[in-house]
């Protein structure tokens, strides 16, 4: 039999299941086991004595259930609070892998063993949400607990707060509740923020449903309401600028501490940030050495960060660092191995490596292979026009410039236009067609005059430009700009 504990009054000591069993079957068999035993070797019992043994071992059948009814619990009471912990933990791992049922589960065996566990009724939440409709259902989990635990406040905080959320959000569910959810929600909080005057997070909580109770929220919905939109702007502005007032040291400090912590996936999106903060100081500091090394440690962290990525490839192409930027899109398609990388592999390799006419070759040719529309053929018909004037195939970018203009007159996309103008004009540049290119802006400005020209370039220049919009000078512009510079 297990000892007694000493106290306020006498307890048993919890035990295991396997050792309840063993003390039970002891207690209940053992006196006739020993009686059987008595009576095979002929022992001989007085009256008294068999009396006494068959009563204890009659009182014996009763013991187990007395002892161990209430020392014992289900696996689920016994939850301590590192056993939460670690259910909470599982339960996020079931969630970010999308196993909703799984994650539900855990939650819900936390609830039943810890009905005022509040951070599993965020997690609960979660789950529940992942179908359509079910606000009603979750409301009516949070108001039963706190129904059944009414000094629980973080219970009521989630409770109130999903209040507020339906009457901004799900009007049909919140009429249903109460025709003013809002207000019901605020003199809650109310209440509860005078029972608690100290906890900041209530205050808070107050604040923002006395804002939206003067912004009409609960009438008017949050997208057309001009002053829930607005606030929505502002609290946006102020998220983004959290970190306005860390000087560069500072953040640099921060960065490096996050960094040096233990691999968390969800420690990837500060530490993004913050590189993307410091790159853009630093830029804007005019300090391009300092944001190109942080642009290259943060490409090499997340290589397939899209912002990584542009912002490496960015000042690389303005410190005109072309091996850096070759690096970086060697780099950029080996990974991704796609039309878009491959494409900006050949303009860097085109820089840097001109003469490795097999490796662009090689590039264009998986560029034909992995274009889908087309766009993308009008990209590699460009590249191949530009190649083969770079290997002084002119023939070959002759007919290719040929096929060019005959698909795009009478195009809108100025754009498109002036990427067909500038290769025209390398044409004429090569052959020494020098009175062309001098005149070209001309041809441009008076396209819609000159589509009937005899000379057969200026008649297929005019056609390219007869219907080009003239309302943004910067294509102009850059036109005349790549004109001087050649």
């Amino acid at each position: 039999m297990p000892p007694l504990r000493e106290g306020k009054r006498l307890e048993f000591i919890k035990v295991k299941p396997k050792e309840q069993a063993y003390y039970s079957v002891m207690v209940t068999y053992l006196p006739f086991i020993f009686l059987k035993t008595l009576i095979s070797t002929n022992f001989m019992v007085s009256r008294k004595r068999f009396l006494q043994l068959s009563a204890l071992s009659a009182g014996a059948l009763l013991i187990p259930s007395y002892f161990f009814s209430k020392t014992t619990s289900s696996p689920q009471n016994l939850l301590t609070n590192d056993d939460v912990n670690t259910l909470l933990k599982s339960a996020k791992a079931f969630c970010k892998e999308k196993k909703w049922a799984k994650a539900k589960g855990k939650y819900e065996q936390i609830i039943s063993s810890r009905p005022q566990e509040a951070r599993a009724y965020d997690g609960l939440r979660r789950c529940i949400f992942q179908k359509p409709k079910q606000e009603s259902a979750y409301i009516q989990i949070l108001e039963n607990a706190v129904q059944q635990y009414p000094n629980n406040k973080e219970l009521k905080q989630r409770l109130y707060s999903q209040y507020i959320k339906m009457a901004t959000g799900n009007k049909k569910v919140s009429r249903l509740k109460n025709k003013d959810l809002l207000s019901v929600a605020q003199n809650k909080l109310s209440e509860l923020a005078a029972q608690h005057p100290g906890d900041q997070t209530l205050q808070h909580q107050l604040a923002k449903v006395n804002k939206l109770i003067s912004f009409n929220a609960g009438e008017i919905h949050h997208k057309k309401n001009s002053q829930v939109k607005q606030q929505h702007k502002q609290n946006q502005k102020l998220f983004k600028a959290r970190f306005d007032h860390l000087t560069n040291g500072e953040l640099t400090s921060k960065l490096t501490l996050l960094k040096n912590k233990p691999y968390k996936k969800e420690r990837e999106n500060h530490i993004r940030e913050l590189y993307l903060i410091l790159i853009k100081r630093n830029i804007k500091n005019h300090d391009a050495a300092q944001a190109m090394q942080l642009a290259k440690e943060y490409h090499n962290l997340y290589p397939k960060d899209r912002s990584a990525v542009y912002w490496t490839r960015r000042l690389a192409k303005q410190k005109r660092d072309f091996l850096t930027l070759l690096s970086i899109e060697e780099k950029n398609h080996q990974l991704k191995q796609n039309f878009w990388s491959a494409a900006s592999y050949y303009n860097a390799a085109k820089k840097n490596q001109p003469s490795n006419t097999l490796k662009l070759q090689q590039l264009l040719s998986e560029m034909e292979q992995k274009k889908t529309d087309e766009n993308q053929e009008f990209i590699i018909l460009c590249k191949k026009i530009d190649f083969y004037l770079q290997q002084n195939q002119t023939t070959e970018a002759e007919n290719n410039i040929n096929s060019l203009l005959k698909k795009k007159s009478g195009i809108r996309n100025t754009s498109v236009i002036d990427a067909v103008n500038v290769l025209v004009i390398k044409y004429l540049k090569k052959t020494n067609q020098e009175n062309l290119t001098q005149k070209f802006l001309y041809l441009v400005i008076n396209a819609k005059d000159l589509t009937t020209s005899s000379d057969p370039w200026e008649q297929k220049i005019a056609q390219l430009n007869q219907n080009r919009n003239f309302s943004q000078s910067s294509h102009l512009q850059k036109l005349q700009k790549f004109l001087n510079k050649i």
